[in-house]
């Protein structure tokens, strides 16, 4: 065994005073605080729920972000950290050195509070840096006063509950008075949506920052409207799959109302910022009305594979007060080589101050669409990331097209098509594919030194697989793929 596998003094001390629980609660008292966060995360690891309770009400921090150390969530160690709360809650017991506000039980936002080493830190300032890596969590809603707060996301995902969330819900609904439930994130696929509406009813939907709904009906969503009127602070609107249940002759003649009706819902967030609209039905010769209804101006907009849009749709984007401080730009998977070829050049003309991604994969463009968006490309000095990967465009043209983006410096990820010239008759010319790359990079390196960089071809008919060409600045040689044989 190495030295550095050897447990430290604290780590034996720490796993020998849990096995004696009565012992591990008595001791809290005189625990120096900066020893809090690694005792807590082995107790919850190794579920020791008494000393869980205890150690939840006598937390030294103002927040306990508990959930990012959930991994398979656990029904009793849930509740024996609720029931530390409660002790607060209740008064039954105080702490004098307990600053608990906020229980976080989200489990994808990061915290580096819990990766804080014991006795990685100089003797005479632990807590201050404990205190430190500590995560401020602040309401959505300025004007809530309840003095305890559990804040959580919500994935509906399933037919009912899970008893997680089951028994988190019962437990909110039995102190509302004592404990606010702050909920910044729903997302809601093919859920039903009575299970949507008990969730909305138990929340304070000024809290709400993002909302998902995937796999959803018109009809059904018309229900939430009284709801969605009350989320003031949304910021992130992601539709996806809304299409009507079924296509008889009677729904056919609600299309008209239902194309007049959703877009309506927009005009319920004054706080938008990040619209997603993936796979919407009845988007076809609406978008202006959609985008009508926003009232400020967007961050994100990201309309992909809704193959049914028109020309009138596609040209009211250049025309939308709301879109010109974009940062964000995603219109993958939509057909424009239905439309003007000059339409995504008066797209991106409109953005070309802001916009720091752009995304066109899959949208059947050909030379004259990347011709005529050239000129506004260039003067998109913030372009971050740019995408054009599944699209078809000659040699001469991609190569023009790298001499655009060369001049824009502040480029950290470009994704290309393999031009024309590496297939034939629908089939990968590998070899061809391969010497290409090189050359098509050095056009990049002319004007500067490139960070990631990729050019694909097309799927092969035969097999399905693309090829694909990596650089990447970090690595010492270029990948290229070419599974296809």
């Amino acid at each position: 065994m190495s030295v550095d596998s050897l447990p430290t003094l604290f780590q034996w001390a720490r796993d020998n005073l849990l096995k004696e629980e009565a012992l591990a609660i008595s001791a809290l008292e005189e625990l120096p605080i900066h020893l809090f966060p690694e005792m807590f995360k082995v107790a919850f690891t190794d579920r020791h729920t008494k000393v869980l309770i205890a150690m939840v009400s006598a937390w030294p921090f103002p927040c306990l972000p508990v959930g990012t150390l959930i991994e398979d969530p656990h029904l009793e160690t849930l509740k024996a950290v609720l029931d530390g709360l409660n002790v607060l809650v209740t008064g039954k017991v105080h702490s004098s050195r307990c600053k608990l506000r906020v229980l976080d039980l989200r489990r994808n936002v990061h915290h580096d509070f819990w990766s804080i080493q014991t006795g990685s830190h100089e003797d005479n300032c632990p807590a201050q840096i404990v205190a430190q890596k500590q995560p401020v969590e602040t309401c959505p809603n300025p004007r809530r006063e309840i003095p305890f707060m559990v804040v959580t996301d919500f994935e509906l995902t399933q037919e009912s509950f899970d008893e997680w969330t089951i028994y988190l819900m019962q437990w909110i609904q039995e102190r509302k008075s004592s404990i606010h439930l702050c909920c910044r994130k729903l997302n809601s696929c093919a859920s039903p949506v009575s299970n949507v509406i008990e969730i909305f009813k138990l929340v304070d939907l000024n809290c709400i920052l993002e909302l998902q709904l995937s796999q959803w009906w018109p009809e059904v969503l018309e229900e939430l409207d009284p709801y969605l009127e009350g989320m003031n602070n949304l910021h992130t609107l992601m539709l996806e799959g809304l299409k009507p249940f079924r296509f008889t002759a009677c729904e056919e003649d609600q299309e008209d109302e239902w194309q007049s009706t959703l877009p309506s819902l927009l005009s319920n967030f004054g706080s938008l910022q990040n619209l997603y609209l993936n796979d919407i039905y009845l988007l076809e010769d609406s978008l202006d009305k959609w985008l009508g209804c926003l009232k400020t101006p967007l961050k994100t907009l990201s309309i992909t594979d809704c193959p049914r849009l028109l020309q009138s749709d596609f040209e009211c984007l250049p025309n939308c007060p709301n879109i010109c401080k974009l940062k964000h730009l995603n219109l993958n998977a939509l057909f424009l080589s239905d439309v003007g070829y000059e339409i995504p050049g008066l797209i991106l003309e409109k953005v070309t101050s802001t916009l720091q991604i752009l995304e066109l994969e899959r949208c059947g463009m050909t030379d004259p669409h990347f011709k005529a968006l050239m000129p506004a490309l260039s003067k998109c000095s913030q372009l971050l990331k740019v995408s054009f990967c599944h699209n078809d465009i000659s040699l001469r043209v991609l190569k023009t097209l790298l001499c655009h983006t060369a001049k824009l410096s502040q480029l950290t990820q470009e994704l290309y098509p393999a031009p024309q010239e590496c297939y034939e008759d629908y089939k990968i010319l590998k070899d061809r594919f391969k010497k290409l790359c090189p050359e098509l990079l050095n056009i990049l390196k002319a004007k500067r030194q490139p960070k990631k960089v990729s050019f694909t071809t097309q799927a092969c008919l035969k097999c399905l697989h693309s090829c694909h060409y990596y650089y990447n600045l970090e690595a010492t040689d270029c990948l290229c793929q070419c599974i296809c044989q």
